[in-house]
């Protein structure tokens, strides 16, 4: 209400108590009083439509409710009572690790979103390498290194090179 007040009076001042109504000029953004809005009364009296409420909310209720129903799960002669979320999971990661591209791009996509590292980081393991697994380790990275960073290049076998400037000669 107090900003109708302020348009009302940058757009059409009302006039000054004391004023007569001679006083006052008609003219743009100066209305006749009679045209005037009065004290309380709005300018958009039916007011902006409503609306519509979303749906999201009873949609995530929805799902939660759902996720959270007990179901059992059979495994072999085993039977557990598990969430519907808990097997959903197990079901997802299953297909995972049968190869499934679409539970692969869902898995991560999910591990993301939840902040969850699928891939252990290096100071993860908990007991430290045995000396005959490091002594394993460290030939592997030897030889690795040798075959690709110490070998010369070679562009042809020794036997296609010909820089025997003999035979040259004798053509």
């Amino acid at each position: 209400m107090s900003q109708d007040n302020d348009r009302r009076s940058d757009s059409a001042p009302a006039a000054a108590p004391g004023t007569s109504d001679q006083e006052y000029k008609v003219g743009p953004g100066r209305p006749p009083k009679e045209h005037q809005f009065k004290p309380g009364q709005s300018g958009n009296p039916k007011g902006a439509k409503r609306k519509p409420q979303s749906i999201a909310v009873d949609l995530k209720a929805l799902l939660e409710r759902e996720l959270s129903k007990p179901i059992k799960l059979k495994q072999g002669e085993r039977e557990q009572i598990v969430t519907m979320a808990h097997a959903g999971m197990k079901q997802l990661v299953a297909q995972y690790v049968k190869g499934d591209r679409h539970a692969r791009r869902d898995l991560f996509l999910l591990a993301d979103k939840l902040g969850v590292d699928l891939v252990p980081r290096e100071g993860s393991r908990d007991e430290p390498l045995t000396a005959q697994y490091e002594a394993m380790l460290n030939n592997w990275c030897k030889k690795q290194y040798q075959d690709f960073v110490e070998r010369p290049r070679e562009f042809a076998p020794p036997e296609l090179l010909d820089d025997d400037p003999k035979d040259q000669e004798a053509e």
